[in-house]
């Protein structure tokens, strides 16, 4: 049980007017005094022997049944502070601080297509159907809308670097998100902020295996704003309404690694796992 999982708790339980001190995430007598409290209230939702528990576990029981009550699945009441309890705990401060939770990553469901016969992300299969990495032929689409470099937006361009057999489905994709969102909705959803398409790179982390960029059948979006490890809590990219946005690359086989891993929301391949 962390500081914030004690501030969390603490407003709370002074929210029922059970405790006066301040929310800093300190644990002592007056916070141990308010969960007591707390859970007497509550003591119909306790196991039998919950009394004699140390102050430490009744602690994170209490922030246990205050998930529950908002609708959380922190687990089993057992006063035990595993995964369940720890992202329970996070999705209640994430509550209280907006308002409203957003979907689980369970919620998301992509579009299993592969009208072009996109290949698996191994080296043998890229390199049979797209050639060697960093040879790749490609050629320029133009985007419908002007991107902005995310990191020098006063940076600009129109052209996508992408391998020559993907020429047509992205500019179908595009041309269809441009028709769908338009130019107000391409900005307000960071669609205009790009992270890149073609590099002649290894993946990150790895002194061997190539990046799906050297290949050229990848595009970055909004990095900025979908950070490598951030999930669909964080990403920006992740929300509700650009599902129709991944739908039009699943849709042409592309992968989202956001929608099918929950993470590196910000990538998109022409390549399947």
């Amino acid at each position: 049980m962390n500081e914030s999982d004690i501030k969390i708790l603490q407003h709370y339980l002074k929210a029922e007017g059970l405790y006066a001190g301040d929310n800093d995430g300190k644990r002592g007598s007056k916070t141990d005094a308010a969960v007591s409290a707390a859970l007497e209230a509550r003591r119909a939702e306790l196991p039998e022997g919950w009394q004699a528990w140390e102050s430490k576990r009744r602690a994170i029981a209490c922030l246990q049944l205050f998930c529950h009550e908002h609708d959380i699945d922190a687990g089993t009441i057992d006063g035990f502070y595993g995964p369940q309890t720890r992202s329970a705990s996070e999705r209640l401060r994430l509550l209280t601080r907006t308002g409203s939770l957003p979907r689980g990553f369970g919620d998301i469901i992509p579009v299993r297509a592969n009208p072009h016969g996109f290949p698996l992300e191994t080296h043998e299969a890229l390199v049979d159907y797209f050639g060697e990495p960093c040879e790749a032929r490609t050629v320029k689409v133009t985007c419908p809308w002007e991107l902005r470099l995310d990191w020098d937006l006063n940076s600009t361009t129109r052209a996508i670097a992408i391998h020559e057999k993907l020429e047509e489905s992205l500019t179908r994709i595009l041309e269809s998100a441009y028709a769908l969102y338009g130019p107000d909705g391409i900005k307000a959803f960071g669609l205009d902020r790009y992270g890149g398409s073609f590099n002649c790179r290894k993946k990150r982390g790895s002194l061997s295996a190539w990046s799906t960029h050297a290949w050229g059948i990848a595009i970055d979006w909004y990095p900025s704003r979908n950070l490598l490890q951030w999930n669909s809590t964080r990403a920006s990219l992740a929300h509700p309404d650009l599902d129709p946005w991944w739908e039009l690359w699943e849709r042409e086989g592309w992968l989202s690694l956001g929608r099918s891993e929950d993470r590196d929301w910000m990538h998109v391949q022409a390549a399947k796992r």
